[in-house]
């Protein structure tokens, strides 16, 4: 096995403190959304796949918890859409023997269309699929999905799984500038929310650097009275609050870094809340990773961004 597909624990703007499983090598998607914080998709899959590695996830799971990571969820999401992985069930029900701490998954929404997967994710304790569109032109606008996945089929896969989970459904809708966010098309995707009921709706724009350029931000501005159009449940998804006396003075090991960089772009406040260090630590070690040219810096509206672009392998 290549590079350990467990990493953080990060900071998720809806989860808190996140352990993450990257359950998919890198870019196994069957989305190539113009927003993506990890870049393109070359070539969509619907093929979920034996990977081989649930062992190995596990393992590496107990093995973290043993050296006293503290996380407030075990998210399993990554590289790429999670439940391409056949093993997704043998996964989450592993985790469940290890740990207390609640399993989520960060899902497309694309393959829930096959009971199989509807299944498996029942095992969780909250499913959060991502729902951007309210019609198939503007679905493909935005997500550009595998040919075998419309919209139609989409939301059937959502509405079939809202009635046969028992945990908690957070429906996701990432918001593009002149795209999803004229009145008419809110409405539409209002509609849709009422349809699947679930338990809470998170407003999302493209914070971190997207895959497209022209995937623009929305303003809070805006997403705050798109979220009181939608409804009670229906929040604009807020940043990590940082404690910074909590901050430790200690060594930032490198890989450390490198990981989360891998899955996502990273604020300086991200990774030094994530891996519990202070500030000035974390800056150090990534100035020598800048200057080695193994991560890179870009900005997305005000904020500076850490990029790492090497590729992850899981493949045994």
């Amino acid at each position: 096995m290549g590079k350990s597909p467990i990493y953080g624990p990060v900071t998720s703007r809806r989860l808190g403190l996140s352990l993450g499983v990257d359950m998919v090598p890198y870019k196994v998607c069957s989305f190539d959304c113009i927003y993506c914080q990890i870049g393109p998709t070359k070539n969509p899959s619907v093929e979920r796949r034996n990977f081989g590695f649930a062992d190995n996830i596990v393992k590496a799971i107990q093995q973290k918890l043993e050296a006293g990571a503290r996380a407030d969820h075990i998210t399993l999401g990554g590289s790429g859409e999670p439940t391409l992985n056949l093993e997704t069930g043998d996964i989450i029900r592993g985790i469940k023997t290890l740990t207390d701490i609640p399993v989520a998954v960060l899902t497309n929404g694309s393959m829930l269309w096959d009971q199989k997967v509807r299944q498996d994710l029942c095992a969780a304790d909250i499913v959060l699929p991502s729902l951007d569109a309210g019609d198939e032109e503007t679905f493909k606008k935005i997500n550009r999905p595998h040919p075998d996945i419309s919209f139609e089929r989409l939301l059937d896969g959502i509405l079939s799984f809202s009635t046969e989970y028992s945990g908690k459904i957070w429906l996701e809708i990432f918001f593009i500038e002149n795209i999803n966010t004229s009145a008419a098309h809110v409405e539409k995707l209002k509609r849709l929310v009422q349809r699947i009921g679930p338990d809470k709706v998170h407003l999302n724009t493209a914070v971190r650097p997207p895959a497209e350029a022209f995937a623009t931000a929305v303003d809070r501005n805006t997403l705050c009275a798109i979220a009181e159009s939608i409804g009670d449940s229906t929040s604009v998804i807020a940043e990590f609050k940082e404690n910074p006396d909590d901050a430790v003075e200690a060594e930032l090991p490198e890989e450390a870094l490198v990981d989360m960089l891998l899955r996502r772009p990273c604020t300086l406040n991200d990774i030094a809340t994530a891996l519990h260090v202070n500030p000035s630590l974390a800056v150090k070690l990534l100035d020598q990773l800048v200057a080695r040219g193994r991560v890179t810096i870009t900005s997305s509206g005000s904020r500076l961004y850490y990029v790492c672009k090497e590729e992850s392998d899981f493949s045994q």
